[in-house]
């Protein structure tokens, strides 16, 4: 029923970027936090049709919600989207900076222009929208929360995505320098790393190619042989939003069934 669960984000204000699709770990994150009580303001670059879609859903929470189209790659475009959060829905709680790409291509194959949108979105952009975030949260005056959906890929180098891993690596790295700066405004910054999630990011995969494939991905991840469920990942960032969190920051925790150590 709509407004029901638990309200342990009552009152909190959320942003979440890149959660506009069906099928991405974005709307398992902003449903998770809508379920817990948040207000969800939903960001992607496209996708206007399935933005609807979710903010009808949160908004079906009991939840208030809004769709800001914008390119985090563009430091406007983030201020943009933090100023106008807080102008319709009065102040900015919680930040989730999950917006990604990846292109499955070995290092010799990388072209300057894979390489520049891979790294203006993954490294530039979680930056510049954190940052604005951050500021948001230190006007007003009592802390707030950011959590960044980086990767597996975050420690386990994988053939195919290297310029996706190093954004990885260099996001895992800017999350701690975030906590350690930012623990004296009451700002905390965890990052949360997928395995293999059934999301639109992960189709043109050639790991997941083939059903013989999908099997084989499947077989190697040790906790029930399967791929993890963006909601599972929804239910990790809620954590960290919440108040059980509260002395948590610097902090990376895996949601893979085990993926990492499966190799």
């Amino acid at each position: 029923m709509a407004g029901e669960g638990v309200s342990e984000l009552a009152g909190r204000v959320a942003i979440v970027t890149g959660a506009a699709q069906a099928r991405s770990i974005g709307r398992g994150i902003a449903i998770s936090l809508a379920e817990r009580g948040a207000d969800v303001v939903i960001n992607d670059i496209a996708h206007d049709e399935e933005a609807a879609d979710r903010t009808a859903e949160i908004e079906a929470l009991g939840r208030r919600s809004a769709y800001l189209p914008g390119d985090v790659a563009d430091p406007s475009d983030c201020q943009r989207l933090v100023a106008e959060t807080v102008s319709r829905l009065g102040r900015l709680d919680i930040f989730c900076a999950n917006a990604g790409v990846a292109r499955w291509q070995e290092l010799a194959d990388v072209t300057p222009e894979a390489f520049e949108l891979i790294v203006a979105v993954n490294l530039h952009g979680c930056f510049f929208a954190c940052q604005a975030a951050a500021a948001q949260m230190r006007r007003q005056g009592d802390g707030g929360r950011i959590i960044v959906t980086s990767s597996v890929n975050a420690v386990m180098p994988h053939r195919t995505l290297g310029v996706y891993g190093a954004t990885k690596h260099a996001v895992a790295h800017l999350v701690s320098v975030m906590a350690r700066e930012w623990a004296a405004d009451g700002i905390t910054a965890n990052h949360v790393g997928p395995g293999w999630v059934q999301s639109n990011i992960n189709d043109p995969s050639p790991d997941f190619a083939t059903e013989e494939k999908r099997a084989a991905a499947r077989a190697s991840v040790p906790l029930e042989h399967r791929a993890t469920e963006p909601r599972e990942i929804g239910a990790a960032v809620a954590y960290f939003a919440s108040p059980d969190a509260r002395h948590t920051t610097g902090a990376f925790l895996r949601v893979d069934g085990g993926m990492v150590i499966g190799k």
